[in-house]
């Protein structure tokens, strides 16, 4: 019996990993990559966006609901001056992780992310005894998240770039 796989993208740690090796990259790929055959559930794509938002990332949030399946999940940020601070992405990626968890919805999340705040909410879905998986740029993948997941969980998106280039 096929993984019943949820992933979770917390798409602005992701595009930082994306504009740093100065490529586009191919959710429809990257989400093919992730999933390996598995059975998707759902694919959440997180991100604070500035308001108002352009008419490009309309049009890809857009086609990434209507030609990939994704949900995305927005949250408009908070500007300063010309600084703008990103709000309440990382808290929602984990209650969703927690929420569906307790629902029995996964046998399998897939966070998108190397950020060490989500440490406890990898904790807890794993005693909620449901596997975890971390996709995350080399540079950017927390050590304490490595050494809670151990080598097997833990996938580089460094080493598929150009699987999921455009």
């Amino acid at each position: 019996m096929s993984q019943r796989v949820m992933v979770f993208i917390d798409n602005s740690n992701i595009f930082k990993g994306f504009k740093k090796y100065k490529i586009k990259a191919d959710y429809e790929k990257l989400k093919n990559l992730i999933l390996n055959g598995r059975e998707l559930q759902n694919i959440f794509l997180y991100e604070g966006i500035v308001y108002p938002m352009s008419q490009n990332k309309k049009k890809w949030y857009n086609d990434l609901k209507n030609n990939s399946g994704y949900i995305v999940k927005a949250s408009f940020d908070k500007r300063i001056s010309k600084k703008t601070f990103e709000k309440k992405v990382d808290v929602k990626i984990s209650i969703d992780m927690v929420s569906y968890a307790y629902e029995d919805a996964y046998d399998v999340a897939v966070l998108v992310s190397g950020d060490g705040d989500f440490l406890p909410v990898i904790r807890k879905v794993k005693d909620l005894n449901k596997e975890i998986e971390v996709w995350a740029f080399h540079y950017s993948l927390a050590n304490v998240v490595e050494e809670e997941l151990g080598p097997n969980a833990i996938f580089y998106i460094d080493d598929f770039l150009k699987e999921i280039e455009i």
